[in-house]
């Protein structure tokens, strides 16, 4: 029985509400209380004659406590509940059957889910029934479910999480029906996602009969603006992301869709409006092109859900392609000009350049310079030697290069093609001719152009030839006329790669150019390119490709998708995809929504897609009961009624012994004001005992705070450097005072404004907390236990810096044979046992030379010391384009200066301990190369972008 928002568990009760009239009957008398006269010894003869005596009545305002009290225990044995909807929802006296949609579209408040299945697995355990839990989504092809007891069922709810793909309703009901064998269920309860999958009618048919009629179903549904959300993004002819958002129906709603990195940084948001009954909306994310080739991800925000997830790959990068063609080719009519049928086939995919040069090596030339990625070149024939030396550096640097054949090219070729031409084309009628125009081949399975299908209408009537004579193993034929010649070839050069086109890109030798097929090829070309709109080659931060080669004929799983749309490693269970069934697969147990392929140029999968249509489920039965998940959890109201009860039965205690002058004494004037002061009683202990207990809770007073919240409190709320303890008093204090001078400095100077330091304990203090750690390294420093050496080490590895100063000017640290002098053979001591990297000097281009001064050198109190940073992999030196290391920051720095006596200072702000051999110059410099240590430590590899350039090279007079 329910009233509103509150129910009784045991209704019949109530009925006894109907005996208060007989209370109140019984309650209202009162026998007199006795008075005391005083009288003659013959008047106790004439009070004899009076036999009938006339009760007094108890006052109106006890009869009212009395009354309350007994009302409050009637109702408190009738077991009321606040929100009582999550506790009546298991009829019948069968098993009882939680059907669950663990889908996509449940993930957005799967929480409220969970605490509904315990709260259904509560009631059925509270009668007795055996319980089956039936997740809609399963992670592998077979589904084995069971009755269970209910301790049985919590572990089996507690494994069920949000699958990355749509249910599979038809499956599951027929586990149900396996688990039930010949029993029936008398309750059915559906937490559904609310979505049709195109099976939602029979489904629920199906389960109204298991239920044995439309009364023993209960569906919950989500409430009104809770509707599932799926995100689909698309590109726009002038390359802007266009974010698409469906869903069933339901009211207005609004929401931010943010474009995220690879690395997880937000670029870019922009705010939807879902409008009432809406099913769609789109919204433009407005980015630069170079931030818009960041784009890895794109989510709903504070939507968990894999189908509020939409991820980018290569394909949806916009790249800049240059178009260029001989001169008179561009002075030709449109129709007849090889650049009219590239820009048809490119503009919905890249952001096209044309240079105004008429002349070909300036055209080239102002491509390059506009930082173009990709650079088409119709029908240009042999290029000067300057010209090929510039293309060949483009391409190491992962620039792409397309050449399409002409009459130009097939006389005068050069060196900058797959590999070399033979004099002379092939043509229809021709020396080296065919009969009939020639179709093209199927793509082969390592082609990049594997899995496009090729149009049985596309002929060619003429093209040139390699020599087969000259070609090279590196050459790669992406796709073949029908009797096996070559149509495109590739050759990788360093990072990017040079293509040939063996037709013109125009109608004169192939109806290739105005096909479809056309559009598909050039666009998967362009992928190619791994060089920047900047001019710079893209980072594994971007997750451009690196090492491009051909498209596998399998794509293997790199990262998928959970149920809440994280990236996380592929299931055991995800296999393998064909890049001919990418296009067009469903993700499901096998193939869940992720990123397939190589790690360095993955395939996107997607869940939710542009032909994906959102449908709400049908209509429910006449006699299901319906209901809406709640956030607020059903609370019983018993424990408070009987502390009503019992606090209105003090009160009638104390009322009894004031009316029977008990307490007279104590109380004068009791009688006028007995009444409203009892009233006024009443009410504030009713007040106090109908109090939550969670709001008494929030009165009471915080515990103490412990040493460890004290510390990371003090350490947090302002940036702090910290100094590792010696033990060594005098050495401690100069730490101190040095890193002191060092804020002092960084105050004045920069807009760094750091705490005072504080001292480290490094075997019990949180190590996390600090940006840079200064580590003065004792003579007779011993080694550091294991658990000490497993702190460190993951502090360093986790992004902190730590700079160890032995103290010992004049001595080299890492050498072949080791460390020497006193302080560095105690750090070698120290660290004995840390996996610490390889070292080296700091080179010249590194950048702590420049993170906020130029500098050469890096002295202390001493100079000469020698500054050792994490070494370079020869990789990284060979490759100057790219900052040193993905995060930027070497994990520890040694020196011998002494850097803290030359940063430290005495309450007058002088220098405490005297600088040698170069005075107050040598600690100036000094204070510069701990500036520069703060802000290489809080910048990373911010001073090694290619920007900073100009301004360094200005500032070196250069």
């Amino acid at each position: 029985m329910t009233i509103g928002a509150l129910g009784f568990l045991n209704p019949l009760l109530l009925t006894a509400l109907a005996a208060l009239p007989i209370i109140w009957w019984l309650l209202r008398t009162m026998p007199p209380r006795p008075r005391r006269i005083e009288f003659p010894a013959t008047r106790i003869l004439k009070e004899l004659q009076n036999k009938e005596q006339t009760p007094s009545r108890s006052p109106w305002w006890l009869t009212l406590i009395r009354l309350l009290a007994a009302g409050f225990v009637i109702l408190a044995l009738a077991e009321p509940v606040l929100n009582p909807e999550q506790s009546r929802k298991v009829t019948g006296t069968g098993p009882v059957v939680i059907v669950v949609d663990n889908s996509w579209a449940g993930a957005g408040r799967w929480s409220l889910r969970r605490d509904m299945i315990g709260s259904l697995i509560n009631q059925a355990e509270s009668q007795s029934r055996p319980i089956v839990v039936a997740p809609t989504a399963h992670a592998t092809q077979s589904i084995a479910l069971k009755l269970e007891g209910a301790a049985t069922a919590r572990e089996t709810a507690a494994a069920v999480i949000p699958q990355p793909f749509d249910p599979s309703r038809e499956a599951t009901l027929a586990a149900i029906q396996q688990a039930l064998g010949d029993k029936k269920a008398q309750s059915v309860v559906w937490l559904t996602d609310g979505l049709d999958y195109g099976e939602g009618r029979k489904f629920i048919d199906a389960l109204v009969e298991l239920a044995g009629g439309a009364a023993n179903l209960t569906v919950f549904t989500g409430a009104d603006g809770e509707e599932a959300l799926g995100l689909n993004a698309r590109l726009a002819q002038d390359g802007k992301l266009i974010a698409q958002i469906k869903r069933a129906g339901g009211p207005i709603r609004t929401g931010i869709v943010q474009a995220l990195s690879a690395r997880g940084q937000r670029l870019g948001e922009v705010q939807f409006t879902l409008a009432a009954n809406s099913r769609q909306t789109e919204a433009t994310l407005e980015m630069p092109l170079e931030l818009r080739n960041q784009v890895t991800r794109l989510d709903i925000a504070s939507l968990p859900s894999a189908g509020a997830v939409h991820l980018l790959d290569a394909r949806s990068r916009w790249h800049r392609v240059a178009l260029i063609a001989s001169t008179s080719t561009e002075q030709a009519q449109p129709l007849l000009s090889p650049l009219y049928y590239l820009q048809r086939a490119l503009a919905p995919h890249a952001e096209l350049a044309q240079p105004k040069e008429p002349e070909l090596p300036a055209a080239i030339a102002s491509a390059l310079n506009d930082n173009s990625s990709v650079l088409m070149l119709a029908d240009v024939g042999k290029l000067p030697p300057d010209m090929i030396e510039r293309l060949t550096a483009f391409t190491k640097r992962g620039g792409v290069i397309v050449r399409f054949a002409g009459p130009r090219l097939e006389t005068h070729s050069d060196e900058l093609l797959p590999a070399p031409l033979r004099m002379g084309g092939r043509t229809l009628g021709g020396a080296l001719s065919w009969s009939t125009p020639q179709p093209l081949a199927a793509f082969e399975a390592e082609s990049l152009f594997a899995g496009l299908a090729v149009p049985p209408d596309v002929l060619v009537t003429r093209q040139v030839l390699t020599d087969p004579a000259r070609i090279g193993p590196a050459m790669k034929t992406w796709a073949r006329l029908k009797d096996g010649t070559p149509l495109v070839t590739a050759e990788k050069r360093g990072e990017g790669w040079v293509v040939l086109f063996h037709v013109t890109a125009n109608p004169d030798w192939s109806n290739l150019p105005i096909s479809g097929l056309f559009v598909e090829m050039t666009r998967r070309i362009i992928t190619l390119a791994t060089i920047s709109t900047s001019g710079k080659a893209l980072t594994d931060a971007t997750q451009e490709t690196k090492q491009v080669s051909t498209t596998p004929d399998v794509l293997a799983p790199v990262e998928t998708l959970n149920g809440f749309g994280e990236l996380k490693a592929p299931p055991v269970t995800a296999k393998g995809i064909t890049s001919a069934e990418l296009a067009t697969m469903k993700p499901g147990p096998e193939h869940p929504p992720g990123f397939y392929g190589p790690a360095a140029s993955p395939r996107a999968l997607n869940l939710v897609t542009a032909m994906t249509e959102l449908k709400a489920l049908p209509s429910l039965p006449f006699g299901v009961n319906r209901f809406a998940y709640h956030a607020e959890k059903a609370e019983p109201l018993k424990p408070y009624l009987l502390s009503a009860a019992l606090g209105l039965i003090f009160v009638d205690i104390i009322a009894v012994l004031l009316l029977q002058g008990v307490l007279s004494g104590l109380f004068r004037g009791w009688r006028r004001a007995a009444a409203p002061l009892l009233i006024l009683l009443i009410a504030t202990g009713v007040a106090a005992l109908l109090v939550p207990v969670s709001a008494l809770a929030q009165t009471q007073p915080r515990s103490a705070v412990t040493p460890e919240e004290l510390f990371a409190l003090k350490s947090t709320l302002k940036v702090r450097f910290g100094y590792v303890l010696t033990g060594d008093t005098a050495v401690d204090r100069a730490s101190r005072a040095g890193l002191m001078g060092l804020n002092r400095v960084l105050v004045l100077r920069t807009s760094v404004d750091p705490a005072e330091p504080m001292g480290v304990d490094i075997a019990k203090d949180e190590l996390a907390f600090f940006p840079l750690l200064y580590w003065p390294v004792l003579n007779d420093a011993k080694q550091l236990p294991a658990n000490v050496l497993a702190r460190v080490d993951a502090y360093m590895k986790q992004g902190g810096l730590i700079v160890f100063d032995t103290r010992d000017h004049g001595q080299a640290i890492p050498t072949a044979q080791g460390l020497q002098g006193p302080g560095a053979l105690a750090l070698q001591r120290l660290l004995s046992g840390l996996d610490a990297p390889r070292l080296e000097p700091v080179p010249e281009h590194h950048v702590l030379t420049k993170s906020f001064y130029l500098l050469k050198s890096f002295p202390g109190r001493f100079d000469g010391g020698t500054l050792w940073v994490e070494a370079e992999s020869e990789a990284e030196k060979a490759d100057t384009r790219r900052a040193r290391r993905a995060d930027g920051v070497s994990s520890l720095i040694i020196t011998s200066n002494d850097f803290a006596s030359a940063w430290a200072i005495d309450e007058s702000g002088r220098g405490v301990f005297p600088v040698t051999p170069g005075g107050e110059l040598q600690r100036e410099m000094s204070y510069r190369t701990g500036i520069n240590i703060v802000m290489y430590a809080l910048t990373g590899n911010y001073k090694a972008d290619q920007v900073h350039v100009e301004d360094i090279l200005k500032r070196l007079g250069q």
